[in-house]
């Protein structure tokens, strides 16, 4: 196995522009009640889980590269591309580390009471309910009615990743490939009924921060790498790159 070197930290928020929805469990068969609720806490607040976002990111990134999945519908599982190296093999004869984490999304609750709820504070609740229809094409009529759970618009959620280089990684590649996924990702949709409008996100307040091996052994800081973009628009991947290497203190051949 190759040495490890360091990890890059990307760090934020993700923003809300339409109203999220990330299936829970159904706990009770009430009638009335949700048909479709969202993921929780076990305080009843909803988060985005890790899994979800790492998965959308690698799903739009193989769309985009070419998958060379085992099975039809799996992921990749060459062990040899970036999609790959960065997200981990999905083959028994192809094994590779993913050297990608991405941690669950809490919810910004300060916020979301100031600026989705209006400081309200008196029933606090953190969703919302959509009724949602099956139209029949013949008659032009609605049926089957639905009432999804959703997250509502302007909620903001905590973000956190790393990426972890071992030597002989391209890291201005992996870098690349991971933000170019993120950028993906704006366009796209997190969750469900995506085509229907739900899931629109912004990835905001961005930071980026390095920690090389050396930290680990003395003092487990972290180094900040200033950047002039706060959001994925704006981020010179070059230069960003350039930074992790030398923070990193590797040649990069």
């Amino acid at each position: 196995m190759e040495k490890f070197i360091g990890k890059l930290f990307i760090e934020g928020e993700i923003v809300l522009l339409t109203g999220l929805h990330i299936g829970g469990s159904k706990e009770s068969g009430e009638i009335g009640g949700l048909d479709n609720p969202v993921i929780k806490t076990v305080e009843g607040i909803p988060y985005i889980p890790g899994s979800s976002i790492k998965g959308k990111v690698r799903c739009l990134l193989e769309r985009k590269y070419g998958a060379k999945p085992k099975n039809p519908g799996d992921p990749c599982g060459c062990g040899e591309c970036d999609v790959c190296l960065l997200f981990g093999a999905h083959s028994a004869d192809n094994k590779t580390i993913s050297r990608l984490i991405i941690r669950d999304s809490y919810l910004d609750k300060e916020h979301f009471i100031k600026e989705v709820l209006k400081d309200n504070i008196e029933d606090i609740t953190y969703t919302e309910e959509k009724t949602e229809n099956i139209i029949d094409r013949i008659k032009g009529t609605a049926q089957h009615p639905r009432i999804m759970e959703r997250v509502p618009a302007k909620a903001r959620f905590r973000f956190l990743s790393s990426i972890s280089f071992y030597e002989n990684d391209n890291i201005e590649s992996l870098i690349k490939l991971f933000i170019e996924g993120l950028r993906l990702l704006e366009d796209e949709y997190l969750g469900g009924s995506g085509t229907r409008g739900y899931g629109h996100i912004r990835f905001d307040n961005l930071a980026f921060y390095v920690k090389n091996i050396e930290s680990y052994i003395k003092d487990n800081k972290r180094t900040t790498i200033e950047t002039e973009a706060k959001d994925l628009s704006g981020i010179d991947i070059t230069k960003l790159s350039q930074a992790v290497v030398n923070n990193l203190r590797v040649n990069q051949k």
